[in-house]
């Protein structure tokens, strides 16, 4: 989500002692559509989306896997509702490509950002089709 500055949107989170930025988003529940949970998690009154990106991330133990679907959201209100009861978040602001480089972004999408030109990557939803019996 980008404001009328070109700047793009992003959460401060806190982790142990650790604090960086990411994306606003959150979990697909199961059978929920992309769509439908990025409307959930961002509380957003949302004009239009398109998807821009898949970034997965595999812990090297394998004990993890992050898989996250990046949209470009266009919205009426440019300021967040934010949970406050979500006690990770501890901040949130737009940010230049200058702020942005010297961030502590994760997962680490820097150059996806800075390259500052958002185009739409084809997305295909498809209708689930069962196994023939």
């Amino acid at each position: 989500m980008k404001n009328s500055q070109n700047e793009v949107l992003l959460i401060q989170q806190k982790k142990k002692d650790s604090y960086y930025w990411l994306l606003p988003g959150g979990g697909i529940e199961f059978g929920e559509s992309a769509e439908d949970a990025l409307k959930r998690e961002l509380s957003l009154e949302m004009k239009s989306a398109s998807f821009l990106l898949l970034n997965e991330s595999i812990e090297p133990g394998g004990k993890r896997h992050l898989i996250q679907l990046v949209f470009s959201v266009n919205v009426r209100k440019e300021v967040p509702e934010l949970n406050l009861n979500e006690k990770a978040i501890t901040g949130f602001g737009y940010f230049s490509s200058a702020a942005i480089r010297e961030m502590d972004l994760r997962p680490d999408i820097k150059s996806f950002l800075l390259e500052g030109d958002f185009k739409s990557a084809p997305f295909i939803k498809s209708i689930w089709v069962s196994e023939k019996k």
